[in-house]
């Protein structure tokens, strides 16, 4: 059952799911542990290069063809029969790093054609104050989706993606109507029920419609039976949302900051409200006049294309792993004939699920993964791994893909695309798009809004259609930044330069080697971004595009030549002992190889003094119960060195390895574990985890 539903920015994280759970477990531990830090933390972003004949790009009129000439007007805007109102509360969130943020909820009608209904929408908004004592303007952000939840998200990514703004900018991020922590949501848990229900089951085509249109149904009918009006969830009241913040806050003009459908947003909020809006970053653009059921196919072969030619022009790559497209289809097709089954992890629950993965999840794989430049460059060897029956990549990714789907409203993503965007497409031109490319079509069959089912779907969510100005080329005078990734699967280059031709103040880059929401990949586009909004009028300087060559695809085992260094630390425990010099921090004790997004592979080590009670089980079951480990059994051996007799212990856990070793003393308990795959284990025994035995002491 496949998820090509939604445009959302990706949540792709590296998720070190032992460091999450086990930290969370020690704070439990108050007679030993003090306060830690528990926040997911954030791979590294990895610079990519561009393809070779990738020249910087920055052009005011792009050379493409333009949207339907017809010009969208701004919407006429009298002054509105009610009152926006913002009260002040406490966030719903809580952000790793302290940060100065106000927060609080916009009460707007929920249906702004018909206000006497008496419904209303409280939108969450947090309001993030400037390092700047003379901030240069206001951002707001407007996430993903349809139907993206942008609170929820931020102590995973607020850091990395947001935290720049602030050195010269306020910045706002709300919750969209129907989404998050905004109030009515959206939300339909009948979709999660039904993917985790189903993940280890063969379903074919028409079964997998069947459940997808019961789920449809059901959300429908409850949402209906709670008063809401789904028809009043979409792009022009979510515009117009936007609009009444601005003025509830006070704010003359601000900025607008959109990825993925947050650029359609942004373009409804230019086309409707443009005396408001200073400037605009449209990141991984989203056409008006798109038609996702006609057009999403093409992207994705087109992506695929791209991927398949970059590794074949690289020289390592294609080395390595010659004849990846061939390779590719022919294990689409033995998955397809013999299905695998392969752990993975629910990451906020703890569950211990299997997931059976056929030709076609590859295909998903292959496109969900596109989407992160961090994931391209792992891309080969992970197909590699899979043709030889190593799950492990797999495993680690499957499951991070559980994470996204935990940020998503359905219920208004399928309000806005059925109302706005389905409605204006035609089910035989699905059809016929989709016949062009046999090999992708089985996971087109099942597409909520992606595909012909797309058809069957709205007409069960009946919401009706949007006015025709909604599937026309919005045209403005407003400077815009448009932003692209070569390898983006879904908001392909071409739409960029679609929407960016039509924009008389635009500057259009396409940035080579990366993927979707190219704004928040690295240094380069990041800097771009940043110096548009300090100075809208001016083009920026993209220079540094020109250091950007082709993806650097990971190629063989990712560990280096390991060198030990010495570590101590304090708090929560005071312990000294050696880690592999280049390992990060990311948590008491616990320290990351983080070689890519999927790499997994970390050494947690504890020592605390001997105190009444406490004992290596104190430790050892906090980290097992963590991981949904029932019990680690009998000891597989010893390790004696430097006085102390070590317990050792391994187990498998979401197809890694996890080794083990426990020691008591008169002075005090320890603790070492590391997770590693079962390539590496051999030689990471011998370098890292040994000597960690060895060194582990407690500071006097």
């Amino acid at each position: 059952m496949n998820h090509f539903n939604r445009l959302k920015r990706p949540f792709s994280p590296l998720y070190l799911f032992l460091l999450l759970f086990f930290l969370a477990a020690c704070q439990q531990q108050p007679e030993v542990v003090g306060e830690a830090e528990t926040a997911v933390p954030i791979a590294p972003t990895t610079m990519i290069e561009p393809t070779a004949t990738a020249e910087p790009t920055a052009t005011a009129v792009p050379t493409a063809a333009v949207e339907p000439t017809t010009t969208a007007e701004p919407t006429a805007t009298p002054a509105p029969a009610y009152e926006p109102v913002f009260t002040a509360a406490d966030c719903q969130f809580t952000l790793p790093t302290p940060h100065d943020v106000a927060c609080g909820y916009l009460e707007v009608p929920e249906n702004r054609d018909n206000t006497a209904n008496g419904r209303s929408v409280r939108l969450h908004v947090a309001i993030f104050a400037s390092e700047s004592s003379s901030p240069l303007s206001t951002v707001v952000y407007l996430e993903g989706g349809p139907g993206g939840d942008a609170l929820e998200t931020l102590p995973y990514t607020f850091e990395d993606n947001f935290a720049p703004l602030l050195a010269n900018h306020e910045l706002v991020i709300f919750d969209q109507r129907g989404t998050g922590y905004s109030e009515p949501s959206l939300a339909c848990p009948e979709s999660e029920e039904l993917m985790l229900s189903t993940l280890d089951e063969d379903l074919d085509g028409e079964q997998s419609k069947g459940l997808l249109l019961q789920m449809v149904t059901a959300c429908h009918d409850r949402l209906r039976g709670e008063g809401i009006d789904l028809a009043a969830y979409n792009s022009r009241e979510n515009a117009a949302d936007v609009d009444d913040l601005r003025h509830a806050l006070g704010y003359d003009k601000w900025d607008l900051y959109g990825i993925s459908y947050g650029t359609r947003l942004a373009q409804t909020v230019m086309r409707d409200f443009p005396d408001g809006v200073r400037s605009v970053v449209l990141d991984s653009t989203y056409p008006l006049s798109a038609d996702l059921t006609v057009d999403t196919i093409a992207n994705i072969d087109r992506a695929f294309d791209t991927f398949f030619a970059g590794c074949a022009a690289d020289a390592a790559c294609s080395e390595a792993y010659p004849d990846l497209e061939n390779r590719f289809f022919a294990l689409v097709n033995t998955l397809n004939a013999a299905p695998v089954l392969v752990p993975v992890l629910h990451v906020f629950t703890g569950q211990q699920l299997e997931a059976l993965v056929d030709g076609d999840t590859m295909i998903e794989v292959l496109f969900q993964s596109l989407y992160s430049e961090e994931l391209i460059v792992q891309l080969p060897k992970l197909i590699a791994d899979v043709e030889q029956g190593h799950y492990t990549a797999l495993s680690t990714l499957l499951s991070n893909f559980l994470i996204s789907e935990e940020f998503i409203s359905v219920g208004m993503n399928l309000s806005v695309q059925c109302y706005e965007e389905v409605a204006f497409g035609s089910e035989d031109a699905a059809e016929t798009a989709v016949s062009a490319y046999p090999q992708l079509a089985e996971i087109f069959a099942v597409g909520t809004n992606t595909g012909p089912f797309a058809y069957t779907v709205c007409a069960t969510w009946d919401v009706g259609s949007a006015p025709a100005i909604e599937n026309e080329a919005v045209r403005s005078d407003i400077p815009t930044l448009v932003l692209a990734g070569e390898y983006d699967p879904i908001t392909p280059p071409a739409w960029g330069q679609l929407v960016a031709a039509n924009l008389s103040q635009a500057t259009y880059l396409q940035f080579p080697g990366l993927g979707h929401a190219v704004s928040t990949a690295g240094d380069c586009p990041q800097s771009i971004t940043l110096a548009f909004f300090a100075n809208p009028a001016a083009t920026p300087a993209a220079g540094c595009l020109a250091d950007m060559t082709s993806p650097a695809f990971v190629v063989g085992s990712e560990n280096a030549d390991i060198v030990l260094e010495p570590f101590s630390e304090t708090d929560p425990f005071a312990m000294s002992g050696v880690i592999p010099a280049g390992w990060e921090q990311a948590g008491p004790g616990t320290y990351v190889r983080g070689a890519s997004i999927l790499d997994q592979t970390l050494i947690i080590q504890v020592a605390a003094p001997a105190a009444p009670g406490l004992t290596a089980d104190v430790f050892t079951s906090s980290l097992l119960n963590s991981l949904g480990v029932e019990e680690l059994g009998e000891s597989v051996g010893m390790f004696v060195d430097n006085g102390r007799s070590w317990s050792l212990y391994t187990a498998t856990v979401q197809g890694h390895l996890l080794d083990l070793a426990t020691a008591e003393t008169a002075d005090g308990v320890f603790m070492v574990a590391m997770i590693s795959t079962e390539e590496e284990r051999e030689g990471l025994i011998t370098a890292v985890f040994q000597p960690a035995l060895t060194a582990l002491t407690l500071n006097q």
